[in-house]
């Protein structure tokens, strides 16, 4: 039978990890060069793996190294999670909510709703991860945030949501460009048009994808960015113009670029995401409609659906 792993081994590997030298990892964690090789090789014995190669005067992590770093991380941020919850509860009578959002609204509307919520709950602690809507489900499953907010998951089984206005998509180019002659601006507008996409695991690239091949059109793309804040920064440097949630094209107080409405309509929903069977952080519904309201408050009178 296996014996448990020592958790100074994982804070030791950890610490080569971050630092990239046994010498460095020791002055990280507070003991010797020699401990710290002692720690790794007992390691590499009790999992039976190769985790470092010598190449010169350097030390190379192997392929089975970075895997389980990726593992030894989620233990350290999980730890790390319950010294927070210790010390809030320690601190603050008002609790500690951590939540998950989406890039777009953790640039343009997060910020706001949380200085509205710290205004009605000065003792409250607010912790704020941003990701991909399809990592953010991962970590609300394991625990790792309170509530999502993001794009739901076609299978729902296990969560229960709360759906957010639908944001609509619009098209962005920059100051001058012929399409801002426009009122509003179609797909077929697009063709032969230098253009910047989102990536490929955007919900709104697929349905902009999709409905480019429908009509035929076939636009020069030039680049390919992860989020949509990022897309508009290329627009604003006339690289080409882009189609992207209105949350990000009007949330940014960029003025050298112009918004138009688009046909046809692309939609990105957004949901606030609860583990079922799990007892909600307090004040999380709150927050929830806090947020509601920036979003429905930034979308007003714009929406083009």
């Amino acid at each position: 039978m296996s014996r448990p792993l020592n958790p100074r081994q994982l804070e030791a590997f950890r610490a080569v990890m971050l630092t990239g030298s046994m010498t460095g990892a020791g002055l990280m964690i507070s003991i010797s060069q020699p401990a710290v090789s002692r720690l790794i090789r007992d390691l590499e014995d009790d999992l039976s793996l190769r985790l470092f190669q010598r190449q010169g005067n350097h030390l190379v992590a192997t392929d089975e190294a970075r895997q389980l770093y990726r593992e030894v991380e989620r233990h350290f941020a999980g730890t790390e999670r319950i010294r927070d919850a210790a010390r809030t509860i320690k601190e603050s009578s008002s609790g500690r909510m951590h939540i998950g959002v989406m890039p777009t609204f953790s640039v343009y509307c997060v910020p706001e709703a949380v200085s509205r919520f710290m205004r009605r709950f000065p003792d409250a602690v607010v912790s704020v991860t941003s990701d991909s809507s399809v990592n953010l489900v991962q970590m609300l499953l394991h625990g790792q945030v309170d509530v999502a907010f993001a794009t739901p998951p076609h299978d729902l089984t296990g969560f229960d949501h709360e759906p957010f206005p639908d944001v609509h998509a619009v098209c962005v180019m920059p100051d001058g460009h012929p399409l801002g002659n426009k009122a509003v601006v179609s797909i077929e507008d697009l063709h032969g048009v230098d253009f910047i996409e989102l990536g490929p695991n955007s919900s709104q690239r697929i349905q902009l994808s999709n409905a480019m091949d429908a009509a035929g059109v076939n636009p020069r793309k030039r680049v390919q960015t992860l989020h949509s804040s990022s897309a508009m920064s290329y627009v604003s440097r006339g690289l080409g113009v882009t189609v992207i949630d209105a949350i990000a094209a009007l949330g940014s107080p960029n003025h050298s670029v112009q918004v138009r409405p688009f046909k046809p309509d692309i939609v990105m929903r957004v949901s606030a995401l609860y583990r079922q069977g799990i007892p909600r952080p307090r004040f999380s519904d709150v927050f929830a409609d806090m947020l509601k309201e920036v979003v429905a408050g930034q979308l007003g009178g714009v929406q083009m659906g």
